[in-house]
């Protein structure tokens, strides 16, 4: 999987109850391109290969958040930073140029800072609200930027429906019986028939 062709990006949070292995297959099996391990689940190392074999084998894009020792260590494909004020040089230094390098950001600054200093990706926090935030964004196209903070998946059909392609969700909007047909749900909203 490349950067360029993920659509629908998944943060994991700890999912009470379930098979974090067998959750993360139904993801991606119901269309998430993008897998994100968050800091506070970094230290348990089972979870950490487990979701990284997961993402190897199904073709998926593994990163880890804000730790870039881990990020070389467990050979993942790259680091989220989550602000723009983060180590951003130290990062980019520790993963090469080939890691993928994303920032969260808040606010159009941000975002515009977060592009200048490099970032591959971004994670745009403003909900619906980033059709608007993306149009007035200078550099724009070409950039690889997934709309972030969305409740629910009328949220993802109002920021599809304001022009933005790609989206980023918390595991928490897959967390059911059906996660695989949950991820489905997100990815018709993006045009995928799965």
């Amino acid at each position: 999987m490349r950067l360029e062709d993920s659509l629908l990006y998944l943060i994991l949070d700890p999912v009470v109850g379930r098979d974090m292995e067998e959750f993360c297959v139904a993801a991606i099996e119901g269309g998430v391109d993008v897998i994100h391990l968050p800091l506070s689940m970094s230290g348990n190392k089972e979870i950490v290969k487990s979701v990284r074999d997961v993402c190897q084998r199904e073709d998926a894009l593994f990163l880890v958040s804000d730790d870039a020792n881990m990020t070389v260590g467990v050979e993942s494909d790259g680091i989220h930073l989550s602000s723009v004020t983060g180590a951003v040089g130290q990062a980019r230094a520790m993963i090469g140029v080939d890691g993928l390098l994303g920032i969260s950001t808040q606010s159009v600054n941000d975002a515009i800072l977060a592009l200048e200093v490099g970032a591959d990706f971004l994670l745009h926090w403003a909900g619906t609200g980033c059709p608007v935030a993306f149009s007035g964004l200078p550099g724009a196209a070409g950039s690889v930027l997934f709309a972030a903070g969305l409740s629910s998946l009328d949220d993802a059909r109002s920021v599809v429906d304001g022009g933005v392609y790609r989206l980023c969700i918390e595991s928490k909007l897959l967390d059911g019986d059906d996660v695989m047909e949950r991820a489905a749900g997100f990815s018709r909203v993006l045009g995928r028939s799965i």
